[in-house]
């Protein structure tokens, strides 16, 4: 019997552990695979405008395209759905004109149309990867306790979180924009000092005990401050 009890434990262990991932991956397949297509339109064909290559590449942008409307956005980008499927919409009409443009013989036009469709493609891009591996973990846990260890009220979790948030805040907080980015430091910098107030708000508070319903209101800061650290890149 105890054998068996060991068994099922072992079992919604893994299936646990094997769904987790997928939660809090930013990754999308269907986009990864978009990349070919585009890397071969964009650094090859269009530079040399070449624009039988540009003609040929169509068949394989359209159908990369179509498998990726099919794409569903993992847990941890639900909050990116309606930005995501605004900038899809935005892809599937420079595609279409794409299709357009491959059939003439209007070369600007051609150039335009594929430079528009791989521009669009990369704001995709951005609405699901973040500018700085550090920020993109700090996602990753702030997700875990705003969706599943705060709603459940899941004291223990709450704790060893709040060291985790604590360490990934460090971590962005002695994170340096590249200079492609220059522009955006003032507010970046303005907004991750809010974030980092609130996330030593919220972990004082966790490490003190404080109630449940206090703990959500500070939680609330954190993600809201987040978020507004985030749109400083969209």
């Amino acid at each position: 019997m105890k054998i068996r009890f060991f068994v099922i434990i072992v079992v919604c262990s893994a299936l646990l552990f094997g769904q987790l991932p997928d939660e809090t991956s930013g990754r999308v397949p269907e986009l990864d695979a978009f990349h070919k297509p585009i890397f071969a339109l964009w650094h090859e064909a269009w530079p040399a405008k070449d624009i039988q290559t540009l003609k040929e590449l169509f068949p394989q942008i359209d159908s990369a395209f179509k498998t990726l409307t099919a794409a569903t956005l993992p847990g941890i980008l639900r909050d990116k759905q309606m930005r995501w499927d605004e900038k899809k919409g935005e892809l599937r009409s420079a595609v279409d004109e794409y299709r357009q443009s491959a059939k003439g013989n209007d070369t600007s036009r051609i150039l335009r149309a594929a430079e528009n469709v791989h521009m669009l493609y990369e704001h995709m891009v951005r609405i699901v990867r973040p500018v700085t591996q550090q920020i993109d973990d700090f996602h990753r846990v702030l997700y875990s306790l705003h969706h599943y260890y705060l709603p459940e009220k899941n004291i223990t979790m709450i704790k060893a979180n709040a060291e985790d948030l604590a360490n990934a805040m460090n971590a962005v907080d002695t994170v340096m924009l590249s200079k492609r980015l220059e522009k955006k430091k003032d507010q970046y910098e303005k907004r991750r000092g809010l974030l980092s107030d609130a996330v030593k708000n919220y972990v004082a508070a966790v490490r003190t005990s404080k109630p449940i319903d206090a703990l959500i209101k500070l939680e609330s800061v954190v993600h809201s401050r987040y978020q507004m650290v985030e749109k400083v890149f969209e």
